[in-house]
């Protein structure tokens, strides 16, 4: 067996991305659209939250080394 990998994210961090992600997305789509998000929309919210969660990702495991 492999050993556990200490340098996943933790739940919190992917509880945390979620709630951003679902929160801008409906924020935008019935608080600023109206109800009509148009899809490359939603694309660049999901690359940005990605990206955030990389960042973050690398800020964190720099500081625990």
């Amino acid at each position: 067996m492999e050993p556990i990998k200490q340098d996943r994210p933790s739940a919190g961090l992917f509880i945390l991305m979620t709630a951003v992600y679902f929160g801008a997305y409906f924020g935008l789509k019935y608080g600023v659209f109206g109800g009509a998000l148009p899809w490359y929309y939603n694309v660049a919210l999901i690359l940005a939250c990605l990206l955030l969660a990389l960042a973050l990702r690398k800020r964190f495991a720099g500081e625990s080394e």
